[in-house]
Parts: structure tokens; sequence; C-alpha cells
């Protein structure tokens, strides 16, 4: 059994703005700055320490991986290609109001399935779990606790599928909305099927404005 902190990347302007960030190599911000001090402080308050700091070699992931390793004495941070952040093509840069309205059909109440939208010249978020799924079953053979630092919907991906369920379709451009900053996870492994079989979201009493008209194509 391996102990999993994941860690959310710092916040960006993309994320202030509500803009889909992809695989965009983006500085973290003043937020972002403030966010990690509390990170600090709270591995350190729960007394969490870890061995090594999986990470992307992209910001904002990766600038936040190497300011907590700074916090961790002795903790090692590992770039990984496969850690990067979910590609989401063309609708990178956007803001998520403007592609919800242009793409209505795609995020009402959970008809459709998140794991399968696909942006156009992107990848799923099934594509994107299926990558990670390697390298994290290796790390949770390799230590007891370690670390992941990733953006959202990265962050999402890996959390829904160590408690074995899927996110709501809301969740699929900038991941799920949570105050938390670090979740403390529990696995003996990290599998894809998990992902892709968890339990149906529950319902929501409302979406995102989607707009009346029904402009997919």
């Amino acid at each position: 059994m391996s102990t999993v902190i994941l860690i959310r990347a710092g916040f960006t302007d993309y994320d202030e703005h509500h803009r889909v960030l992809g695989t965009l190599d983006m500085p973290i911000n003043e937020r972002g700055v403030a966010q990690i001090r509390e990170i600090n402080r709270e591995l350190q308050s729960k007394g969490i320490r870890v061995q090594v700091i999986l990470t992307s070699p992209d910001d904002p992931a990766c600038s936040t991986a190497h300011a907590i390793a700074a916090g961790q004495s002795g903790a090692k941070v590992k770039e990984l290609d496969e850690l990067k952040n979910v590609n989401q093509g063309l609708w990178q840069g956007l803001p998520e109001s403007d592609i919800r309205k242009r793409f209505p059909r795609l995020f009402r109440s959970g008809k459709e399935d998140v794991t399968a939208i696909c942006p156009p010249e992107g990848e799923t978020l099934s594509d994107a779990c299926q990558r990670l799924e390697r390298v994290l079953t290796k790390a949770m053979r390799k230590h007891d606790v370690f670390a992941i630092v990733a953006p959202e919907p990265l962050a999402t991906v890996i959390r829904c599928t160590l408690q074995h369920r899927r996110p709501h379709v809301t969740a699929c451009l900038c991941g799920e909305e949570s105050q938390e900053l670090v979740h403390v996870l529990e696995s003996t492994t990290f599998e894809a099927a998990h992902f892709l079989a968890g339990e149906e979201p529950q319902p929501v009493g409302a979406v995102h404005a989607a707009g009346e008209g029904d402009n997919d194509r």
C-alpha cells in the first residue's frame, strides 16, 4: 500500500480567468506563490515527508514541485513526460465559458461520457489516464510515500482513478472544483480501468450555462 500525496499545481493567470490550460507552459502567478506557501505549511503541520515528487517538465507543475521539494529535506523531483497535462488541442487558451457555449451538447448534465470527450487535435481524459498507468504503478511499487504535482484537469484524472470513480462531465475542461490543494490517497496500484469503469457521477442540479441553442458541429 502506497500513500500518494496529490498536490494541485499553483494557480496561473489562466486559472484565474477560467481559461483552458492544457499542455501550455504557464508561469505561476501571485496567488499560485501563496498557494505553494500554504501547501508547505500543510505538509509540515501534518508531518508529511516524501521521498520523491513526480511532476511534468512544464510549468506550472514543475516550478510548484521544485518549490515544495525545497521544503522537504532530501526530496527529489522527477520530471516525467507522462505527467504532462491533458492535451486540450485547439481548446487550449480559450475561456471555458466560450467552449461550453459553442459545444453545449457535450456538457449537459453528464449525458456524455466524460472519459471520451476529445477536443479537436487533443486527447481524451481516457488517453491521459492510460499514459499515467505504467509510471504511477511503478512508483507505487517503489515508494511507500510519494507526491505528485499536477495541474487540472490531470489532477482530477489521478484523484478519480485512485478513488475508483469518474468525474462529472463539467470537470473535463478545468477539473473538479475543490478548495483543497493537497489530497492524501492510499492505493496499491494505479489502473486506468478504475477511471474508465468507475462509479457514475451523481447528477448535478445546475450545469454551467451553455445557451439555449445547440451549435455542436
